[in-house]
C-alpha cells in the first residue's frame, strides 16, 4: 500500500471512529460534522469526500457497528436463554454500541434498511422464531416480531439499564450483581418463550 493511500486509509478510519462516538453521543439529529472533523484531525472537506452527507455517514458507522454488534449474537430456537444472555455479554461488553443501537431505533432515516444487512440479520432472527412455534420450542400465541422485540429489550434492560440504577442508589456494579441480572435475563426469556 503507497503511503498515500495508507494515509487516506488512516483518515478515513479516524472519521469513523469519530463519527461513532459523535453519534453515540448525540444521535444523528444531534451530531455535528465540524465535531466529528475536529476529532479526526480532519478537514470538514476530507470528510466529504469519504461522504456525502451526515445521514451517508451514519450509515457506514452503522453498517460497521453491525458487523460486531450484538446483533451478530445467532438466535436459535432451542436456546432462546442462551441467545439473550449472549445479547446481555454483548451489551456489558460495549455500551457504546448500546446506546448507538438506541439511537438507530430512534433515528434512522426511512428507507436506510432496505436491502440491509440488519434487514436480513433480523428477517433471520424472525424466521427462527417462527420455526420454533412450528416445532413446539416457542409459545405460538406470540407475534415473532413482538416477541424479538421483547428479548432484545430484556437484555438491553438488564445489561444497560441496571448501571443507572446502581449509581442512582449508589451500589457499586459487581461481577456478581452483572451474573444475577444475565441469568434473571435468561430465565425472563425462557418463561416469556414457554420453555419447561
Amino acid at each position: 500500500m503507497s503511503a498515500m493511500r495508507a494515509a487516506g486509509q488512516a483518515t478515513h478510519d479516524r472519521i469513523m471512529a469519530a463519527a461513532k462516538a459523535e453519534f453515540t453521543e448525540h444521535g444523528l439529529a444531534g451530531a455535528r460534522l465540524n465535531r466529528i472533523a475536529i476529532n479526526a484531525n480532519a478537514s470538514k472537506e476530507r470528510l466529504y469526500s469519504y461522504f456525502e452527507s451526515k445521514e451517508r455517514l451514519f450509515e457506514a458507522v452503522v453498517a460497521q457497528w453491525i458487523n460486531d454488534a450484538p446483533y451478530q449474537v445467532p438466535l436459535s430456537a432451542e436456546d432462546v436463554p442462551g441467545y439473550v444472555a449472549g445479547l446481555f455479554d454483548n451489551i456489558v461488553a460495549d455500551p457504546q454500541g448500546a446506546r448507538l443501537q438506541r439511537w438507530i431505533e430512534l433515528e434512522a432515516p426511512d428507507g436506510m434498511f432496505d436491502n440491509h444487512l440488519l434487514r436480513r440479520i433480523f428477517q433471520a432472527k424472525l424466521d427462527e422464531v417462527r420455526r420454533g412455534q412450528q416445532c413446539g420450542l416457542i409459545d405460538p400465541a406470540w407475534d415473532p416480531k413482538s416477541l424479538l422485540m421483547l428479548l432484545i429489550d430484556i437484555a438491553y434492560s438488564m445489561a444497560a439499564s441496571g448501571f443507572g440504577i446502581d449509581r442512582i442508589v449508589g451500589e457499586p456494579l459487581s461481577e456478581r450483581t452483572l451474573a444475577d441480572r444475565r441469568n434473571a435475563a435468561a430465565e425472563a426469556a425462557r418463561r416469556l418463550v414457554g420453555i419447561s
